[in-house]
């Protein structure tokens, strides 16, 4: 029943500068919210979480490469994969052809077609300075883009067409024309009168996949298994006033990844979502939990990284992913089975589950 197997995750966020600090912090519950450079219409400054390290100069497309290229870098250097290195013959201990990669980048929604492209050729162009030979995949669905990207990226796998997959996304609101659009649309978290809205952040974040037959000859470490995922359209956005309580698409996406697991053991005990502080997608998880409460078993531990992270588009379902491989390899997890949640603005929504490796001591024994 194993999609793919993580073999390898890379992480920036305003909590860390790799994915082990990250995943620390985001346990200890460690906020990243503090005044930013940028103003709002009115001159003052807004509240958010950003990288501090970062030039505060920095904007746009060019800070989300630089939060965007060391993440990768983690995750190609978990695996050996070094700059000028000769990658297959360091997985395979013999002169063969470079390994094939597809980078499955998701970018967020209104993400500018130009700049988008900019990225995505610099990330390309960084992965085959590792002796990769990689053809690239864009995705602009925001949040829940990886949903739509992970089964074509694991039948890929299995069929053996490439021998590694890198799923990525990548989201900053460190920039004057976002927080410009979030404003008008009555967006923008404002406190302390504007609670409800977007509280703006940044992160990227990046997976490697393989498939798990073929572990033994990379000589690569599974460190978990994606096991399910599956898609739904809402009809309740930002922009309208469908109830949502009918919340029918994510609901549908929970109970298709969910179905395999009948037994009291297979069941989840840990859930990480995308909410920030808007009131409409809370409304919406409340009837999805009520609704598949059947699924999961105790401790029903749920989390909301973007709570103390910022608003992290694209990037949360790797950084979901990155948690998790953290969560289990560190022995921390709350559960040995994650369910990610995501949705976008424009109505998709994805839910898929992850567990951790057979023999892992992933469980956390603290509170």
């Amino acid at each position: 029943m194993t999609l793919a197997s993580v073999v390898s995750v890379g992480a920036r966020t305003p909590l860390g500068l790799d994915a082990p600090q990250t995943a620390f912090s985001v346990r200890a519950g460690m906020p990243a919210m503090r005044e930013a450079a940028l103003v709002d219409a009115e001159g003052e400054q807004i509240t958010m979480c950003f990288l501090p390290t970062l030039d505060p100069r920095l904007t746009g497309a060019a800070r989300a490469l630089a939060l965007a290229g060391p993440a990768l870098a983690e995750a190609l250097d978990g695996l050996g994969l070094h700059p000028g290195a000769n990658t297959a013959s360091s997985a395979n201990n013999a002169a063969t052809p470079p390994l094939r990669a597809r980078l499955a980048l998701c970018l967020d929604e209104d993400v500018d077609p130009t700049q988008g492209g900019w990225i995505a050729s610099d990330l390309v162009r960084q992965a085959r300075q590792r002796s990769l030979h990689v053809e690239l995949e864009v995705s602009a669905r925001g949040p829940a883009g990886p949903g739509y990207l992970l089964p074509a990226l694991a039948a890929a796998l299995t069929s053996g067409q490439l021998d590694l997959a890198i799923l990525g996304g990548v989201h900053t609101d460190y920039d004057p024309a976002r927080i410009a659009r979030l404003e008008r649309a009555g967006r923008l978290f404002r406190p302390p009168d504007h609670l409800s809205a977007v509280l703006p952040g940044e992160g990227a974040a990046f997976v490697v996949l393989a498939d798990p037959a073929h572990l033994r000859r990379l000589a690569w470490k599974e460190r978990a298994r994606l096991l399910t995922v599956a898609t739904g359209f809402e009809e309740a956005r930002p922009d309208n006033d469908v109830s949502a309580f009918r919340a029918t698409g994510l609901t549908a996406a929970v109970r298709s990844a969910l179905a395999p697991f009948t037994s009291e053991t297979d069941r989840v005990g840990w859930i990480l979502t995308d909410l920030g502080f808007e009131t409409f997608r809370h409304f919406e998880h409340q009837a999805v939990l009520t609704r598949t409460q059947a699924h999961f078993g105790p401790p029903q531990h749920i989390d909301s990284p973007a709570q103390r992270l910022g608003h992290l588009g694209a990037a949360v379902v790797p950084l979901h992913l990155a948690l998790g491989v953290e969560g289990f390899r560190r022995g921390h997890a709350p559960h040995h089975r994650l369910l990610s949640l995501s949705g976008s603005d424009g109505g998709e929504r994805a839910a898929m589950v992850v567990t951790a490796p057979a023999g892992s001591n992933a469980l956390s024994s603290g509170p």
